[in-house]
């Protein structure tokens, strides 16, 4: 893992380009401790800061190809480095190294962007090609690694954090509204915009080139899902039938190890497993501990304090049952606070899932002992784990029955009657929320039923100059974007993909990143594995979701490494006790950062709409501690952001279209 920079040169002095460059790069340090270097390459200067894994000594970036045209620098891994090496030999292609980076630049010299089809891995990574001045940034599939840009004089500067472009003297800084209208519904600033108006992300599975002046976007993939079967059918064939669930359990068993094993096998660092003691971060341990027998595997979980936000034991379980070096982090309400107050001001981009401050506490334990760590992210999205396809399987089923209204009514009825519990996943608040869903499309419905704010609520907290920006604004656009060719889905598949296209790459996966490279950590996730994936989003809703059991071929493949109890527990979620929080030891925080004078100078949010959310909040009336959470987070990055220096001031430059 690693972190780089990038921007265009021409014209500029080369003390100036190198002090601009050292001055971002020390942004991203936190990325890559293990040595840093830059270079003037034909009109762009890069510069690279390195966490290895493969072949440490001979790999060092910016890497610059056989030929001399091309230069490179990257952040990831890709895993089947070794194979497509052999097709460079095969090709006339020497390499000089053992690198995976020296793969990316001969094969682009071969075959320019078509490459990136062939590459299996995670990746963010910026490339000159001098012989056509062009830059090209692309980021792998599914959005694990983050990538940057914005336009400069003369050119494009990039950065793999947004901390470390905005220390370019040209970047911009004003705060991008509907970017911000999008994070309160969706709890990120999603791709391809991003909290900065100007700077753009981008987005998963896309590769931007920048030549003469101009900018162009590229989709080389996206998740699709087939109808009916859920398996593609060749040219000139009628329906098929899709595999039965003896084919399919082998054929998944079969990438998923694959998966885990390309993951480990891919470096000779010790890697080892964040294990919450759910189903998917055990199945992960359970495959990494057979690929190492008799090496015991490190094992990482977080115990609560709160007993209904603690699965310590259930992960202590799995750790004995597989056999694993296990390591419980301890986790109390001082030491959420800390993190909070010790880092969200100076974090790269306001991100509102609470769940990221005990994953910032795990990876810097795990750093301790590891590099490295595999997790189970991506399981409930790829498999539909989430307790809400079952609802969404719930209200296909009702609404052939019952219409949109009276289903409503009873579930707010449901709601009302069950006892209410602020602990994690209360029934009666889940059903509530559900209720705001129901007469939205499947697409939507996961997103109004969990957003901090609804769109309709964004005018009443937002001032009324900012609200105004948003005329017109659709936050679901990229949703649209990309069912827009994807016919005759089911509700289930629609919201598969809707929760995939923002939650997953824009919250699960920007957490995950961020929660790790604070503390040089790399994490691995074998269940995004591009083959898997691919394989999951082929098989038919019912081996995914069989009548109302979620990741149903994981549960029978995994019945042969761990204990019945885990097969078959129902997930809890990895979540922080944030309502408690809120009243308790983030309290001074909460009330000084969201204070009229504090909202006054950002500008942007009504102060009367804020302080009735907080008086609520504190006096027990009403829990709205995810609206004041996303707040918080924003204006601590904002203010932050304002207080931050330059190296030196630039004319503004038009904003990205």
């Amino acid at each position: 893992m690693c972190g780089f920079v990038g921007f265009t040169d021409a014209g500029v002095g080369r003390e100036d380009t190198r002090a601009t460059a050292e001055h971002m790069l020390a942004a991203v340090a936190h990325r890559g401790p293990d040595g840093s270097d830059r270079l003037h390459h034909r009109g762009l200067t890069l510069a690279h800061c390195a966490l290895t894994f493969t072949d440490p000594e001979h790999g060092t970036q910016p890497f610059v190809s056989a030929s001399g045209a091309t230069a490179l620098v990257f952040n990831g891994e890709i895993y089947n480095h070794a194979e497509l090496r052999a097709e460079l030999r095969a090709a006339g292609v020497a390499p000089r190294t053992g690198s995976d980076t020296e793969v990316l630049v001969e094969l682009y010299e071969l075959w320019g962007t078509r490459m990136l089809d062939r590459l299996r891995g995670m990746f963010a990574f910026a490339l000159h090609d001098a012989r056509t001045g062009t830059t090209v940034l692309a980021r792998d599939p599914m959005g694990k690694k983050p990538l940057y840009y914005t336009r400069v004089p003369d050119g494009i500067a990039f950065a793999s954090e947004l901390t470390a472009l905005l220390r370019h003297p040209a970047a911009p800084r004003a705060p991008d509204v509907r970017a911000l209208a999008d994070y309160l519904v969706f709890q990120a600033f999603c791709a391809p915009a991003s909290a900065v108006s100007g700077v753009r992300k981008v987005r998963p599975g896309s590769f931007v080139v920048h030549q003469r002046g101009h900018v162009r976007e590229t989709e080389f993939w996206r998740p699709r899902l087939t109808p009916g079967t859920g398996l593609r059918l060749a040219p000139g064939t009628g329906p098929r039938r899709g595999p039965g669930r003896r084919e399919a359990a082998r054929r998944f068993e079969e990438l998923f190890r694959a998966a885990v094993a390309r993951r480990v096998t891919s470096t000779d660092r010790r890697l080892g497993v964040l294990l919450s003691g759910g189903l998917d971060s055990s199945a992960v341990a359970a495959v990494a501990q057979q690929l190492r027998p008799g090496q015991p595997v490190p094992t990482f979980s977080a115990a609560f304090e709160d007993p209904d936000f603690d699965e310590s034991d259930h992960a202590l379980a799995v750790a004995r049952h597989l056999g694993t070096e296990h390591h419980v982090v301890r986790i109390g309400g001082p030491d959420l606070a800390g993190v909070v107050e010790s880092e969200l001001a100076h974090a790269d981009e306001p991100l509102a899932d609470p769940s990221l401050l005990p994953t910032r506490l795990v990876c810097r334990a795990a750093r301790e002992h590891v590099r490295g760590a595999l997790t189970g992210d991506g399981a409930d999205e790829l498999l539909l784990g989430y307790r809400y396809f079952q609802a969404e399987r719930a209200i296909e089923l009702l609404l052939r029955v019952l219409p949109a209204p009276r289903l409503e009514a009873l579930v707010r009825l449901l709601a009302r009657r069950l006892p209410a519990r602020s602990g994690n996943l209360p029934m009666a608040a889940s059903l509530g929320l559900l209720a705001k869903g129901l007469r939205a499309s499947p697409e939507h419905r996961f997103y109004l039923s969990t957003a901090p704010f609804a769109p309709g609520e964004l005018p009443g907290v937002l001032t009324a100059e900012a609200g105004a920006e948003l005329t017109g604004h659709d936050p679901f656009a990229e949703v649209s974007r990309l069912l827009r060719d994807q016919h005759g889905l089911s509700g289930v598949q629609l919201s598969q993909l809707a929760v995939t296209t923002h939650f997953l790459r824009d919250v699960i996966l920007t957490k995950t990143d961020r929660g790790g490279m604070r503390s040089a950590l790399e994490l691995r996730s074998p269940f995004l594995d591009l083959d898997l994936v691919e394989y999951g989003n082929s098989l038919p809703t019912a081996l995914k979701l069989h009548r109302f059991t979620g990741k149903y071929l994981l549960r029978r493949i995994a019945a042969d490494w761990l204990p019945p109890a885990v097969v078959r527990r129902t997930k809890l979620g990895f979540r922080a006790p944030m309502a408690a929080l809120l009243r308790g030891e983030l309290r001074p925080l909460l009330l000084d950062t969201l204070s009229t004078a504090s909202l006054r100078r950002g500008g942007l949010f009504d102060t009367g709409a804020v302080r009735l959310l907080i008086d609520d909040h504190l006096g027990g009336r009403r829990d709205t501690s995810r609206k004041l959470w996303a707040l918080l987070v924003y204006q601590l990055w904002s203010e932050n952001l304002t207080a931050r220096p330059r190296a030196s001031e630039s004319p503004a430059y038009p904003a990205l279209s």
